[in-house]
């Protein structure tokens, strides 16, 4: 700031005003003229002037020049209050504009010298008003010149001066309020630089002790002391040099009456009578008569220590005059120097040469930590409850002024030990006393204090903080009317602050709860906190909010540590680096640079806004290193803490039988077994549980003093320069003295050794000190027990050195140690203060705090992360789940989302640290309060009314919906942690189920049954058919209102109760669930399970059972394991037991909805899970119980099992891999589909319900499944003896399910060479299954499952290749002649119309061309259903009939071209499968038997097309080449000879057949065979004797069908036979090697010819010789093949003819002859 003429016009200024002011006082009016010169003030002024004319800048003269007339104005009494006040108002300006250079070398000198006059300051007192302004006026400069830059080079007695100046206008009551108030500021602004300079200070041992003290009597301005000090002249002042205090200023004495002056000019200089009343800083500032009272000053604290005073007297003595002059004198020393002395004597010089300057600064030390020592000591004392000084007003200034001091320097307090030792002792003693003060401004002050003090240095004072927590607990569960409610509600708030505090309440756990020797603080302030709580139970206060509000900040410290934790930035971490952070220095310090900003202590950076610098600079430098709090591990507080209990527990044992006490420790491992004397001694001295009076006992006992437990207590003191009494009390407070005389002796004798010997044996011999010990025992009771003091006269000094006269060892006891030996013990008497109450006790108490905070004991651990977070929470967790219950349960409907946020947060915790438990009950309480938790049992039917009601209740309950969002928030969010309490959850859904309030997502499941895909879980419960009575229609009436809508209202609040459900997003829930923990996933699925229950009694019965709440959670599970599915492996077996208990209880009991959906929800499980190729195998096994299931339950689910296997396949087939696997699947389409009677998998078995309600079945894990049996017999097979069994396992395994009549498994095994019998074994077509009833709509959709496996070609291996076959076998049984029911109905019609009639009722309608079976379940219907089909159906029925069974022809015909490339595939593969040529048996031969089977139908079209197949097709595939002779023979044993048995009139099934069908088929039939042998001659000419039973057969075939048919028949048989009998010659069958002819085989076949056409041998061979022998195999087949494509009319020939036609077609040979052979 740059000022007009560098401030000097601004001196000039002030000068003149005060001048004027001073000219215009009474003694100056205009009676008389007054010279200037002779007025000492104005001389002053006159000089100043003359001196500043000479100068053109203030920076050229030293600012003490200008400053001395304005300072001497303040300084002397003859001025009146106005005058002064312009004086001070002048010296402030120059302090605020910076007029004085912070760089001048007289600094120290020119700043003492002011605060010196300002604090000496003098006037006339003329009335309060005024004199006021003018002491506001004192401390304006006061203030300006501290917080000035200049003001840090104030000295420590001056700023002492300072302080003590403005303690006295504060304390002072009598002055107005403003002006009190006004010094109390000023006093905290300065209080607040200080200790914002703190940090600057250095605390070494060269620091200056302060003469200077304060006092309370100096503060608050006691009159009684004015007699002891020296007096003085009422208008003397004490002569000084201007820059410093010579000695401590000493109060004139006066002695006035109350004041009789006139009223003054507001500017008079003298008061208007001569009797002025001086008011002077350094005594009386108030106008009060004699008579007037003052505070009685009490003990005086001032204790003064010998060290010299700063004295400025010594360096220059010649400066300082001691005189007194007159006051209208002045002596000029020299008119034409600068230096001059005032009126009352003191010298003034212009300016003062460098060097004394120099000298006089270095005396002139700043201020520091010896005047903040003082300073805080002060305060502290103000603060004292007991010291009588003390005003209510004055402890409350010095609580706010500490106040201030901890905020600004808290962390900066505990670096100087001077300053901790004040605030360990006195301070905390004080405000733990005023904690009792009934002045509530007061208790409130102390608790900001106290807080502010615990925050910050709570390290050292460990015991203090247990103190103040005690005392708080104290006063918030105090019942005494005395402490108000607002007292309650300060401690409270204030105990909330503490928890807040980061780390705060684990260090209360780690410091206290888990040490051996404190009160379990944090668990007993828990629980006080709950109780408090709970005892809301009229209304909730303000109280209760912030009790709770305490016990949730735990819970929010805790919780935010989980979110570090997760997020990888801890708060544990952010604390660890913290001290590094501090370790330069505390929070900031104050420069001496003024406010403008403020330089933290290492100075290099500059804070602009302090406030913005606290809020930044909340990392403290602590005690220990994380690492130091690190160490203390988890099991390591348990231990500390069972260690403590059996402590306790020892503890009161031993108070009340020591040897008891002792002996429990030593069993429980406390104390060594083997008795150690220093372990009990120590123990001993550290318990402070133990009673004193048991300690003595058990110490003086003769056998724990031989134990030497008594030497090892007394050598655990040290009494090491302590006098023996001093050392003798220390010694009784520890225990208390056994009442017998030897006993006494005893234990006085052992501490004499001690004491005599660790203070280096001061008396003669150790008798002595016992001696002495002795006597002072005695002296005690002398001098303080009444009884004695009844009986004598107490002893005086000289009895007492007499006693003891001549006993040191012959000589006497020092006397003077005597006499203060004495003197201690009457003043204060030894006692056990553990017995006494009141002060004494306090006191001793508070010694004993300090002790032991001076031990290791003391020793505060800082915690500075979350490694104990789980051990406070276990603590709080109960305590505050309580609280936050009861306070929910009382709060308001806007009141309980903070409670709402605690149980969040506390779920957080116990996700967080896997608590199960404490999560599970939050969450049960919880689901209490959503009103919706009811014991009703859950399949008991409720009342529709009492529902409406309900949700209407919830809809209108807030509360209830803000605890069901908090719920399922929580579900979400933390679903790891559920355990017990899901089935609180699935209550919850239960309920909202009943209440029709739940999502339609969650009453909406698939149903692959349905066209849409979806199905409503809603069941509308048909109501009962009531009697026609009148009680009865009556009773109809009342029930009718549980039938009843919602009113309008009730919508409105059902919606409401609709939008928070949808809120919660429940299914959220069950997608959710695929992410939580397994554990927690399988207790989800066993509560699931054990809600979903089976009924136990038929429907009929009328028992209650709640049959759609099963179907929901069966759905509900259903959805569970569909999200689940990929980890199910392990949970499967209970929900497969579960589901299929459910399934057989609701099919025995008649429960169809019930079995409908349980149905759907198997294989609904089966398509999801099987998509996971591990459950696979493991669901499968499964459904094979479907097949346990009994045929008519089997059928009445057949539509569902049929749709659900052919989802299943569509989207899980690619998992099946396994034999067993497919051969399940095929049973499944076999039963389902086609009605196959279920195999038994094991004998015996059956799928039963156990009365623990789970299905069981004997073979269900084994993963094996029993032999089975092929449906048909080759006659390669029937030698083979029946135990030779191939295994099933190897792809070529011969064994075939065949159920038989009886459902039972056989095994038949065939053989594999031909027969050697010579008579043919025919086997029979048909496939030999039981069948029962199907339903068509299964059977269609089942075809369409079947279909979908043998077209794709990965489906169909050599392992399931014959299960495959055997299905399909199956199916054609169930097709054949239109269906079952259409079979029985033919045969029924049979009997009774005749053949012509019967050719009608049997033809079928064309066949409808689609492939479709979604729009048949309505043509088709439920054959168990019983019902009857119109004709249309009944015709469309027929049609699909008729085209399944086509489809049918081409799938085999189909799987028939892919065998050999199937087991071709497999065998480059690596696996072990059968080779081409032995594929017969298990591969075509089947097959052929199916189309075979086909052939026989009494459908033309199905007929032809079957007898097509084998004719154009089937026959002629080229992979077939590769068979041998005997599997040839096979062909014609097992099918062309039994399809022709079926031609035949013997057969039931020809009578069957239209006469014109029946030729053609035998036509066609016998044709086949023909060429079959013709084509394969040569191979079965191979077989030797056995060709001649197979061509003896043929014979045997044309012989019948030659005899049995018409003349075309007849016909068509001779010409078949003469083409076989010319190709046999001229491939020379009948003939041998050599030419000539095999007479056996020529004569055996004429033989059989001859008996049926005698002339045939003529006709064809009447010259054997004709017909030539050179014709090939070759030839022949070619001949055979042409002559057998002409039509049959034109197939008769003469030899010459045939031979004619051979030889031109053997030019053919090159063209392909195989006939519909498929293209692969």
């Amino acid at each position: 700031m740059s000022l007009p003429g560098n401030g000097i016009y601004v001196v000039r200024g002030e000068m003149a005003t005060l001048m004027t002011a001073m000219r215009r006082g009474t003694r100056w009016n205009a009676t008389a003229y007054v010279d200037d010169e002779k007025d000492g003030l104005l001389k002053l002024f006159i000089d100043l002037k003359q001196v500043l004319n000479r100068i053109e800048d203030l920076r050229l003269i030293e600012p003490n020049v200008f400053l001395a007339p304005f300072l001497e104005v303040i300084r002397t009494a003859d001025t009146t209050g106005p005058l002064t006040s312009l004086a001070l108002a002048s010296v402030n300006k120059f302090l605020s504009y910076g007029l004085i250079d912070p760089t001048t070398p007289n600094l120290a000198v020119i700043v003492e010298m002011i605060a010196d006059a300002v604090t000496h300051a003098r006037f006339m007192g003329t009335d309060q008003s005024s004199d006021s302004v003018t002491f506001m006026r004192v401390i304006e400069v006061l203030h300006t010149l501290i917080r000035s830059p200049e003001g840090a080079a104030v000295s420590n007695e001056s700023m002492c001066e300072v302080m003590l100046s403005c303690f006295k206008i504060c304390f002072e009551p009598r002055l107005s309020e403003l002006l009190r108030r006004s010094a109390e500021q000023s006093l905290k602004d300065m209080v607040l630089l200080f200790f914002m300079r703190l940090p600057q200070f250095t605390e070494d041992g060269s620091d200056t002790v302060l003469q200077k003290r304060f006092t309370i009597y100096e503060a608050a301005g006691a009159a009684a002391e004015k007699n002891k000090r020296k007096p003085h002249a009422a208008l003397a002042v004490q002569q000084r040099k201007s820059s410093a205090a010579d000695e401590p200023p000493q109060t004139p004495q006066t002695t006035l009456a109350a004041p009789t002056h006139l009223k003054a000019p507001i500017l008079a200089t003298t008061p208007a009578s001569p009797a002025g009343n001086i008011l002077d800083m350094q005594g009386k500032i108030t106008q009060t008569p004699t008579t007037t009272t003052t505070v009685n000053t009490g003990n005086n604290i001032n204790a003064q220590v010998d060290v010299p005073s700063i004295q400025v007297e010594t360096t220059k003595p010649d400066d300082t005059t001691d005189g007194y002059e007159d006051s209208t004198a002045a002596t000029l020393v020299d008119s034409n120097s600068s230096e001059y002395i005032n009126s009352v004597g003191v010298r003034f010089t212009q300016q003062t040469s460098n060097q004394d300057a120099a000298v006089l600064s270095s005396t002139l030390t700043p201020y520091g930590l010896p005047f903040i020592q003082e300073l805080f000591r002060f305060l502290i004392i103000l603060c004292n409850p007991l010291d009588k000084q003390n005003s209510d007003s004055m402890m409350h200034t010095g609580l706010s002024l500490l106040t201030v001091a901890f905020e600004v320097a808290a962390d900066n307090i505990g670096k100087y030990e001077v300053l901790l030792e004040l605030v360990k002792d006195d301070l905390c003693r004080n405000l733990i006393s005023l904690l009792s003060s009934e002045r509530l401004s007061i208790f409130a002050a102390d608790l900001q204090l106290c807080f502010l003090l615990f925050e910050s240095l709570r390290g050292h004072l460990k015991f203090q903080l247990e103190c103040y927590l005690k005392k708080l607990s104290e006063i918030i569960a105090s019942d005494n009317p005395k402490t108000p409610y607002e007292m309650r509600e300060l401690a409270l708030d204030n105990l909330l602050q503490l928890w807040r505090i980061p780390g705060f309440v684990t260090e209360l756990y780690i410091n206290y709860d888990c040490d051996l020797y404190c009160t379990d603080m944090f668990e007993s302030l828990t629980n006080l906190l709950s109780k408090y709580t709970l005892s809301a139970t009229n209304a909730v206060y303000s109280t209760h909010i912030i009790s709770m509000d305490t016990l949730i900040s735990v819970i929010d410290c805790i919780e935010h540590n989980c979110a570090a934790a997760k997020s990888n930035n801890s708060l544990s971490h952010t604390m660890v680096q913290a001290p590094a952070i501090g370790v330069g220095g505390s929070r900031h310090s104050r420069h001496n640079s003024g406010l403008e900003g403020i330089v933290i202590d290492n100075g290099e950076d500059h804070v602009e806004n302090i406030a913005n610098f606290i809020n930044n600079s909340s990392q403290r430098l602590r005690l220990q290193s994380a690492g130091e709090s690190g160490s203390i591990t988890s099991e390591e507080l348990a231990s500390v803490k069972e260690k403590k209990r059996l402590l306790s527990k020892g503890t009161e044992w031993f108070n009340q039988r020591p040897d008891k006490g002792i002996q429990y420790l030593q069993e429980h491992g406390i104390l060594h077994a083997q008795l150690d004397p220093m372990q009990v001694a120590l123990f001993l001295r550290e318990n402070p549980g133990l009673d004193k009076k048991m300690i003595g006992e058990y110490i003086s006992k003769k056998k724990n003093v031989d134990s030497k437990i008594l030497i090892n207590f007394v050598d655990s003191f040290d009494f090491t320069g302590l006098r023996v009494d001093q050392a003798l009390r220390l010694y009784l407070e520890t225990f208390r003295l056994p009442g017998e005389a030897p006993l006494i002796f005893l234990v006085l004798e052992h501490f004499s050794d001690h004491w005599h010997n660790q203070n280096h044996e001061p008396f003669a011999n150790t008798d002595a000190a016992f001696r002495l010990a002795y006597a002072i025992i005695m002296l005690n009771m002398d001098q303080h027990n009444s009884n004695a003091k009844r009986l004598n006269v107490p002893m005086t000094l000289e009895d007492f050195t007499k006693n003891l006269r001549g006993l040191n060892g012959g000589q006497d006891f020092d006397q003077e140690m005597l006499a203060q030996v004495f003197n201690a013990i009457k003043n204060e008497e030894i006692v056990m203060p553990a017995e006494q109450t009141g002060l004494v006790r306090e006191n001793y108490l508070w010694k004993m705090l300090l002790r032991r905070g001076a031990t290791h004991d003391g020793h505060f651990h800082y915690v500075n992360d979350a490694a104990y977070d789980v051990q406070i929470f276990n603590i709080v967790w109960g305590a505050s789940l309580s609280a936050l219950s009861f306070m929910f349960d009382k709060s308001t409907e806007t009141g309980y989302q903070r409670t709402l946020a605690g149980f969040s947060k506390s779920a957080a915790i116990s996700a967080h640290y896997n608590l199960h438990a404490d999560f599970d009950a939050l969450i049960l309480t919880l689901c209490k309060f959503t009103t919706l938790l009811s014991s009703v049992d859950q399949h008991e039917s409720v009342p529709a009314n009492n529902e409406i009601q309900q949700a209407v209740n919830f809809g209108l309950n807030a509360k209830a919906q803000a605890a069901m969002r908090t719920v399922f928030l929580l579900v979400h969010g933390y679903g790891d942690s559920l355990r017990d309490s899901w089935k609180h959850i699935l209550e919850l859904f239960l309920q909202l189920f009943r209440l029709k309030l739940l999502p339609r997502t969650l009453i909406e499941v698939e149903d692959f049954c349905e066209p849409s895909g979806k199905a409503m879980l809603l069941l509308e419960k048909p109501r009962e058919k009531q009697e026609l009575g009148l009680f009865s229609s009556l009773y109809s009436f009342i029930s009718s209102e549980g039938q009843r809508e919602p009113t309008y209202e009730e919508q409105e609040c059902i919606k409401h109760g609709r939008k928070c459900i949808k809120e919660c997003q429940l299914d959220q829930m069950l997608q959710e669930s695929k992410f939580v923990q397994l554990e927690s996933l399988q207790e989800l699925l066993r509560c699931v399970l054990s809600l979903l229950k089976a009924p136990e009694t038929p429907k009929s019965n009328g028992q209650a059972y709640a049959e759609d709440i099963a179907v929901f959670w069966m759905e509900f599970l259903v959805k569970i394991v569909v999200h689940n599915r990929d980890r199910m492996v392990p949970l499967w077996p209970a929900v497969r037991d579960q589901m299929l208990h459910l399934l057989l209880a609701s099919a025995q009991n008649g429960y169809d909805y019930l079995l409908n959906r349980c149905i759907i929800a198997v294989l609904k499980l089966a398509i999801y899970l099987m998509r996971n190729e591990e459950l696979c195998p493991v669901v499968l096994q499964s459904l094979k119980n479907l097949l346990s299931l009994k045929p008519p339950l089997l059928l009445r689910i057949s539509n569902q099992i049929s749709i659900g296997t052919y989802e299943l396949l569509k989207t899980s087939a690619q998992n099946i891999h396994s034999e067993q696997d497919w051969q399940i699947i095929f049973n499944l389409l076999e039963c389902v589909g086609a009605g196959a009677v279920p195999p038994n998998f094991e004998a015996g078995q059956q799928l039963t319900i156990p009365p623990n309600g789970r299905v069981t079945s004997d073979g269900e894990d084994d993963g094996t499944t029993s032999s089975i049996d092929r449906g048909y017999t080759s006659d390669s097979e029937l030698s083979k003896s029946s135990s030779a069994a191939a295994p099933t396992s190897s792809p070529s395994a011969e064994n075939w399910i065949l159920v038989g009549k009886d459902s039972e498994l056989t095994t038949a095994s065939r053989p594999q060479s031909p027969p050697s019998s010579t008579t043919p074994v025919v086997s029979s077509l048909v496939f030999n299954c039981q069948l029962q009833d199907h339903a068509p709509f299964a059977l269609f959709k089942c075809w369409d499952s079947l279909a979908f496996i043998v077209r794709s070609v990965a489906h169909i291996t050599p392992y399931n290749f014959e299960a495959c076959v055997r299905c399909i076998r199956i199916f054609v049984e169930a097709c054949r002649d239109g269906g079952i029911h259409q079979r029985r109905k033919l045969d029924a019609t049979i009997k009774k119309r005749n053949f012509k009639k019967r050719q009608e009722n049997t033809r079928e309608p064309g066949v409808v061309k689609s492939t479709s079976t979604g729009n048949l379940i309505s043509a088709v219907g439920d054959i168990a259903e019983n019902s009857t089909p119109n004709a249309a159906e009944q015709e469309e029925l027929a049609q699909r009939y008729e085209q399944l069974s086509i489809q049918l022809l081409d799938l085999m015909y189909t799987l028939y071209t892919r065998t050999a490339q199937i087991f071709r595939w497999w065998a480059e593969e690596g696996c072990t499968v059968p080779q081409s040529g032995t594929l017969w048996t298990p591969g075509w031969c089947p097959l052929l038997q199916g189309i075979a089977r086909l052939a026989m139908d009494r459908r033309r079209e199905v007929r032809t097309h079957a007898i097509s197949c084998l004719q154009q097709r089937a026959l002629l595939v080229h992979d077939l080449q590769t068979l041998s002779g005997a599997e040839w023979s096979s062909c014609f044993q097992n099918v062309l000879f039994p399809l022709l048995n079926e031609l035949l009139p013997e057969s039931a099934a020809a009578s069957e057949l239209d006469s014109s069908l029946l030729e053609e088929s035998r036509i066609r039939t016998a044709t086949i065979m023909s060429k079959m042998f013709l084509q394969h001659l040569t191979t079965l000419i191979e077989l030797g004797p056995t060709f001649n039973d197979l061509w003896l057969d043929i014979l045997d075939y044309i012989e019948r069908f030659m005899k049995v048919g018409s003349d075309t028949l007849s016909e068509q048989m001779q010409e078949i036979l003469k083409n076989m009998l010319l190709v046999m010659h001229s491939v020379r069958v009948f003939h041998n090697q050599d030419g000539s002819l095999q007479e056996a085989l020529w004569e055996l076949t004429w033989r059989r010819i001859g008996e049926f056409l005698p002339n045939l041998k003529s006709e064809l061979f009447h010259d054997e010789d004709l017909v030539s022998p050179a014709i090939s195999l070759n030839i022949t087949k070619i001949s055979y093949d042409h002559s057998m494509s002409l039509p049959l009319p034109v197939r008769s020939y003469e030899l010459e003819t045939f031979t004619t036609a051979t030889a031109k077609s053997v030019g053919c040979t090159n063209t392909s002859v195989q006939e519909g052979e498929p293209k692969h």
